[in-house]
């Protein structure tokens, strides 16, 4: 549904990059998205008997990175300047200026020290 993808000035992705838009998927100026990534705004109810459609936004923030092959769930929110490394699963939002990695996606670094970064 390409009306539900909002790609502001600069921002680019890699080759073979999926943006799966059944919600909303923004991403921010100067933001990259790396090769076979993979940006999911859509899941489903498991707790009831239909498995109905359930869908979330997901923002990219302004220069964020998101690695190769890294796979972003709905509803998640990367803020700017943080860094997703490549294979990693973002399952929470990831705040600014971070650097995560792994599955589940944790903190791996900060240029803050006074917060609490664990995705």
């Amino acid at each position: 549904m390409p009306w539900n993808l909002i790609l502001n000035h600069r921002a680019s992705l890699g080759d073979g990059a999926w943006l799966y838009s059944l919600g909303e998927i923004e991403i921010c100026e100067d933001a990259t998205i790396g090769p076979d990534a993979f940006l999911c705004t859509g899941t489903h109810q498991f707790d009831t008997p239909n498995r109905a459609l359930q869908t979330a936004k997901i923002c990219i923030g302004r220069s964020a990175f998101i690695g190769a092959r890294a796979f972003v769930m709905p509803g998640v929110f990367v803020g700017e300047h943080a860094i997703v490394g490549a294979c990693s699963v973002v399952t929470k939002n990831v705040m600014p200026n971070s650097v995560v990695a792994g599955n589940p996606a944790t903190a791996i670094n900060s240029k803050y020290s006074d917060f609490d970064a664990t995705v």
